[in-house]
């Protein structure tokens, strides 16, 4: 009982105090905020000389701000502003633009640090001003596919920053379209399954090999930890098995020990009963 008590008290101290810091560590930041339900529609894209005035139709809340991504090409997002005003504000004017060139536009709902749907898209061409331009949306095109791009959730840049600038804060974030984002869903029970495996299989070999003490076990469910949380990052830990990772891999560790302490006494007496 007291390797027991010994083996948790030095797992539990290696969560907290060693792995973080000696691998680098960090968990994965969860948002609490809610995202914006409704989705905004962009009603026109009226071009100036260097410069194109977007209005909007504000979507359903809650909403703390917008950002806009534009791009020359239907499909590609090159720049963008990721602060063009507080909900309440349905236009704003996209400055610094090159006189002559199309540009394709849409803006994105955001609330803290969760960002909603894009609207449909709508192109102006800035010197140009033709009836081709002065486009109304009455359609809500399909919604791109989102994961392709960084959220933009910092408000530093200003409404006269320029397309160069802008770029920089709302790049894409895969050169291939096909590329999936970096973490799609958060890996929990898979962990904990490998672990307790890992932990009988150890034990097993234990019995025939004296070199593996009981005490070294402890490596097992600390090298789990660490590889849990390198793969994790930047997964949302909504999942049971994931926000509780730590206390189910303690008790996961706890169990195959027990288990296997009384399955070794119990064999230990037999023995002497046997002698």
């Amino acid at each position: 009982m007291k390797r027991i008590t010994i083996a948790i008290l030095l797992l539990l101290f290696s969560y907290f105090f060693v792995s973080p810091q000696l691998f680098g560590v960090t968990s994965a930041v969860e948002c609490e905020d809610n995202k914006p339900k409704g989705r905004p529609i962009l009603t026109s894209a009226v071009p100036g000389e260097e410069s194109v005035t977007l209005t909007w139709i504000e979507g359903q809340g809650p909403i703390t701000h917008y950002l806009v991504a534009y791009g020359r090409t239907n499909t590609e997002v090159e720049y963008g502003n990721p602060y063009i005003g507080s909900q309440g504000t349905t236009t704003y004017t996209v400055e610094s633009l090159t006189k002559g060139v199309k540009y394709y536009f849409k803006i994105r709902p955001v609330n803290g640090c969760r960002t909603g749907s894009f609207s449909n898209k709508l192109p102006a061409t800035p010197g140009q001003k033709t009836a081709t331009d002065l486009v109304t949306s009455k359609s809500v095109i399909n919604k791109p596919n989102l994961s392709l791009y960084k959220p933009v959730l910092g408000e530093s840049v200003s409404k006269t920053s320029t397309a160069e600038g802008e770029a920089k804060t709302l790049i894409v974030a895969a050169t291939n379209s096909g590329q999936s984002p970096k973490c799609t869903t958060c890996m929990g029970w898979q962990f904990l399954i490998v672990e307790i495996m890992l932990l009988i299989l150890y034990f097993s070999l234990a019995k025939r090999f004296k070199f593996l003490k009981q005490i070294y076990s402890i490596l097992i469910p600390i090298i789990m930890y660490v590889a849990f949380w390198k793969i994790n990052q930047g997964c949302s830990l909504n999942d049971f098995s994931c926000k509780y990772y730590i206390p189910l891999n303690v008790i996961s560790f706890m169990l195959v020990l027990i288990v296997y302490k009384n399955k070794y006494m119990k064999l230990i007496k037999t023995g002497s009963n046997k002698k």
